[in-house]
């Protein structure tokens, strides 16, 4: 009974997306009515999303066929248990407070730009993402995968008018189907030896190694595409920036973990577990991106490109706990996998709050001030003062700061990397351990340093600009989608044992039931057997240090006479030009860290053309080059032009030249049978 309702839940959800996007566009003259039902609809729907996501949390696994092609392999399957209904409800969570925000924001298109079709997109894009991970075939699965691609395409470009949106939408389109080659190809292996396109009949199948590994590096390079894990990064910082701010926040906060749910699909449900190197390689590639991110990130003077690299580092960090628990079921330890696995899964709960948070707070700045030019803004704490509470929220919680839900997680993620570095009686284990702690440990720190620069830079000092003079607060829907996403952070930080338990059960529904992870989260304390914190004493300890600096301010406040005006600077009047500028507050980092981001510095002098001894002014110019780009794929793109040359001479259009390739041919073969 309970899954016949689940299963009209989920129907009557998909056919809500569908039928508000297909209304949408009907109605397109009327943007009221049309915004109404595009809205509505996906409310409606996305909460059927969190209601079937909450009632698959249970040890039954829902299958159905909603269509039968002509051929079996066509069929349409759904399949949700735990572990497709945890990512199921971040879907629909996302989905719903985006929805939310975007009533006020999408007003910013309005006379310009096609907001019904910009609905329209959103409602296919949240009900192909919801389809991934329902998908119970490989057909099923592909056909969501190329949907979530291609509409997601359509909505980076719904700016096409601008050059850089049409190059970031190639460069996306591009990659995204080099990724699902992979996939392809590794879903057909997986068919080969299960003889089944159903997932249901793939789990725990019996491969070859050399099948398995095969599998695996497919799966890693077609899931990695999507979660943006360098070198197959490159779409991520141009296509994330590009789109609408409520479609970059579903994108950077739903879509690329669709891809962690892919890879957790094959590797540990359908494969299990693999040889010792899988883990290595994982963690090796997620540490990398990691590190590759965060510098990256610090370089960029644009809001939501920091934002977007910032996501590369937050998917480095969840395949560097994915790595540890791949290593720890090579070596048959399940309760420490388990682990590592709740860890990831709760830093992808926390990565897809404060990630649509931040850039949805990035798209009210942007919907103010039009810029997303660090360099620009300033002094909006005053103008914004909601929006800046709220990013100061996703601040904190990306940078790892207690209460917030980031520590949590990234301490949760520290236990498992310290776990590792301590395992076994392997000189070269201890060793890795202690370079992935050093790695991550570095990462948090500039983590912290690039949000400072983030929210001081956007919210503190003098506006830098007339926009940001300007600036006001946003509407209301934008803040209450905000203003719950806040909430969560903190709360999830707080008390992170209301959603433990939903971890547990997904993590038992993809390692198998043997191995159920028994960790003590109570209220009071969050033990794991390794080590404990407690949540309690932790916020404790904040609120009295809070009050006892508040005590301290008001003893020493008390006998000083306090005299309130201007900021001295020096007799001079202060002027926004004398503040700290987003280029200049990171130049210390990227100094330090110049032999690994190759940047550079120029000056460019103008001089005066009556009088070259004198000059009008001095520019610094500053380069951080895209070292992937540069030396990976510009000389493959080189060696495929080069190669299209070749073939193009071959291919001349001259009728004596191809019968001369037909005689070539024939005397070759002559020879060859002759040989024989």
């Amino acid at each position: 009974m309970e899954e016949s309702w689940q299963l009209i839940i989920f129907v009557g959800s998909i056919t809500l997306f569908a039928t508000g996007a297909v209304m949408s566009i009907l109605f397109h003259k009327n943007a009221l009515i049309s915004g109404l039902i595009a809205n509505t609809c996906s409310i409606i729907a996305n909460v059927g999303l969190i209601a079937g996501g909450i009632l698959g949390l249970t040890e039954k696994t829902l299958t159905a066929t909603l269509f039968r092609g002509v051929f079996s392999f066509t069929n349409i399957e759904l399949r949700v248990n735990a572990f497709s209904a945890f990512f199921l409800l971040i879907v629909g969570v996302i989905g719903l407070i985006v929805t939310i925000y975007a009533i006020g924001y999408v007003s910013e298109y309005r006379g310009r730009k096609s907001v019904s079709l910009l609905n329209a997109g959103m409602l296919i894009f949240i009900m192909a993402m919801a389809g991934v991970v329902m998908a119970g075939s490989i057909f099923t699965f592909l056909i969501a995968w190329e949907v979530m691609s291609v509409i997601s395409y359509f909505l980076v470009i719904y700016e096409h008018e601008k050059p850089e949106v049409q190059k970031a939408g190639l460069i996306y389109v591009i990659m995204t189907h080099i990724g699902t080659v992979f996939l392809t190809i590794a879903f057909f292996i997986l068919h080969y030896y299960s003889g089944s396109y159903e997932f249901q009949q793939m789990n725990h199948i019996h491969l070859p190694q050399s099948a398995q590994s095969w599998v695996f590096i497919c799966a890693l390079i077609g899931f990695g595409t999507k979660a943006g894990l360098v070198p197959m990064h490159i779409w991520l910082p141009r296509a994330h920036p590009s789109a609408p701010s409520h479609i970059s926040a579903l994108m950077s906060g739903v879509m690329i973990k669709t891809a962690i749910y892919g890879f957790l699909l094959i590797t540990m449900q359908f494969l299990q577990s693999g040889p010792l190197w899988w883990g290595i390689a994982v963690i090796v590639i997620g540490g990398n991106t990691a590190l590759f991110g965060v510098l990256h990130a610090l370089g960029k003077i644009d809001q939501k490109q920091m934002l977007a690299y910032s996501s590369i580092e937050n998917m480095g960090l969840m395949f560097i706990g994915i790595g540890i628990a791949l290593i720890f079921l090579s070596k048959g330890q399940p309760l420490l996998a388990s682990f590592a696995l709740l860890a990831v899964l709760y830093h992808l709960i926390n990565h897809a709050l404060f990630k649509s948070l931040l850039f949805m707070g990035a798209g009210a700045v942007l919907m103010e001030c039009h810029t997303k030019n660090m360099n620009l803004l300033g002094g909006l704490i005053r103008r914004m003062p909601w929006t800046a509470l709220f990013m100061l929220i996703g601040s904190l919680s990306v940078a790892a700061m207690p209460p917030m839900n980031g520590f949590i997680s990234e301490w949760m993620l520290f236990q498992s990397i310290f776990t590792l570095g301590f395992f076994g009686n392997s000189i070269a284990m201890h060793l890795f351990g202690a370079l992935m702690i050093a790695v991550l440990a570095m990462v948090g720190a500039l983590v912290a340093f690039l949000f400072i620069r983030f929210f001081s830079m956007t919210f503190l000092a003098l506006p830098r600009s007339n926009m940001a003079e300007q600036a006001h607060e946003v509407p209301r829907p934008m803040l209450i989608g905000m203003g719950i996403l806040s909430a969560a952070c903190i709360l999830l930080g707080v008390i992170p044992f209301v959603i433990f338990g939903v971890i547990q059960k997904t993590i038992k529904a993809l390692v198998g039931g043997s191995s159920i992870p028994s960790f003590s989260i109570t209220p009071a304390m969050v033990s794991t057997g390794f080590s404990k914190i407690s949540i309690g004493t932790t916020v404790l300890m904040i609120l009295c240090g809070l009050l006892i600096a508040w005590a301290i301010t008001q003893f020493i406040g008390g006998k000083t006479k306090t005299i309130r005006g201007e900021t001295w600077a020096c007799g001079i009047t202060l002027v926004p030009r004398m503040t700290y500028t987003a280029s200049g507050f990171s130049k210390p980092v990227r100094v330090a860290f110049r032999l690994l981001m190759k940047s550079s510095r120029s000056l460019i002098t103008d001089k005066n053309p009556r009088n070259p001894y004198f000059v009008r002014g001095y520019t610094y110019v500053s380069r951080i080059p895209l070292i992937i780009e540069d030396f990976l794929y510009k000389p493959i793109m080189n060696l495929l032009v080069a190669g299209a040359n070749i073939f193009r001479k071959i291919q001349n259009g001259i009728v004596q030249s191809y019968l001369l390739y037909l005689l070539a041919t024939l005397v070759f073969m002559l020879i060859w049978v002759m040989g024989r």
